[in-house]
């Protein structure tokens, strides 16, 4: 869900590392399985491992979320915290990375689009959304991040309570945005460390 944040985490990877986790990482979710089965170039895969340490270590149980989420929304509550995190990197991302998101937005979807050929059947549709609504730096807008709340509700099972959300990030949000900013460099830096050791 929170595309933007797991893309910033293997962009400074790559940067440093010369890897190539872009891809993997962004469409971890699509791949199931072990990893050594999945039919993709080994230097892809490894985007997929990252994704996997990065969700392992957001799914704690001390994430700085959990707290204010866990009673509304039971186990969606890792949905809306990977949601309410890309909102607040996206509204605030001139002033954390001293960079244009609109900028990085193009960067990392043409990045993804280099790897058409081997997306899987039911990422085409979502690639294709996230490009062309220019998600992640739309969800700088509470109406469009409502709106996508909205649309995963109606996919999910049972996924009725996303639709109120927004209404319960209006409700804390100055507390939701320190802990979500807190809780993505948090990631950001255990995921890149586990990953590099994991690699060397």
């Amino acid at each position: 869900m929170n595309f933007l944040a797991h893309s910033l985490i293997s962009l400074e990877i790559d940067e440093k590392a010369n890897k190539k986790t872009l891809y993997g990482n962004f469409a971890g979710d699509f791949y199931k399985g072990r990893v050594d089965k999945i039919e993709l170039p080994e230097e892809l895969k490894e985007g997929i491992v990252l994704h996997r340490m990065i969700d392992g270590i957001s799914d704690r149980n001390e994430n700085l979320l959990n707290e204010l989420l866990v009673e509304k929304f039971g186990i969606f509550k890792w949905i809306v915290s990977d949601m309410f995190i890309d909102h607040f990197l996206s509204q605030n991302f001139n002033r954390l990375f001293n960079e244009n998101i609109n900028n990085i937005e193009k960067k990392i979807l043409y990045n993804i689009s280099e790897n058409q050929k081997v997306f899987p059947k039911n990422f085409v549709g979502t690639f294709k959304w996230i490009n062309s609504e220019k998600v992640m730096s739309n969800y700088k807008n509470i109406d469009f991040l409502e709106r996508a709340f909205y649309g995963i509700a109606q996919r999910v099972r049972k996924g009725e309570i996303l639709k109120l959300a927004v209404q319960e990030l209006k409700k804390g949000y100055n507390s939701f945005e320190e802990r979500s900013i807190n809780e993505f460099f948090y990631v950001k830096e255990e995921s890149i460390k586990k990953f590099l050791e994991n690699k060397v």
